[in-house]
């Protein structure tokens, strides 16, 4: 590998960490949390309205910054027609890295997993507008629709889990991650 990717995949792992961390964080004191602007992007009613169900309680979110990533994050359940989306918006900045870069080496790592070669298995990318998604899936696991748009060192993006056989099309997450960029 050139000198400049070992480092940009370095950037990236650190940046993983610090999710993972984030995401440990968040299971524990909520203290520290600052309120959500994520929640601001996208209302509950165009969730509902482009990917169906209802939300029975209203979204929840935090924002929360560790070295080397800020994660601002809002989510909410919608349930219905014997289907459950689990929806996420987030907004990830202070990478240190260009978040377009983050993005693709995200994706790419994810489409050379083997699981995506097992029956059953779904794993497409698509650019929707300015959105870069990816959906992959596999039966009986949590499978995402997820469509994310670069700003800077970080990006935006909308993420849905779901059956495999039951996520909104890249086209409808891909609409609904620019509609939260535009509200910026």
């Amino acid at each position: 590998m050139e000198q400049a990717s070992l480092g940009s995949l370095s950037r990236l792992r650190r940046t993983f960490a610090g999710l993972a961390l984030l995401t440990a964080a968040t299971v524990g004191s909520t203290q520290a949390q600052q309120a959500s602007s994520a929640c601001q992007l996208v209302s509950v009613a165009e969730l509902q309205a482009a990917i169906g169900g209802k939300a029975s309680k209203e979204p929840s979110g935090s924002k929360q910054a560790v070295p080397g990533v800020t994660l601002d994050e809002c989510s909410v359940v919608l349930s219905g027609a014997g289907s459950t989306h689990p929806v996420s918006i987030r907004i990830v900045s202070n990478l240190g890295m260009d978040g377009a870069q983050a993005i693709k080496i995200r994706n790419t790592g994810q489409a050379r997993e083997a699981q995506w070669k097992t029956t059953g298995a779904r794993l497409e990318q698509s650019t929707v507008g300015t959105a870069l998604c990816i959906l992959a899936g596999r039966p009986d696991v949590a499978s995402h629709t997820i469509c994310s748009i670069p700003r800077g060192d970080g990006y935006v993006e909308v993420d849905v889990i779901g059956s495999v056989d039951e996520l909104p099309s890249m086209a409808t997450v891909g609409a609904l991650a620019q509609k939260a960029v535009s509200r910026l």
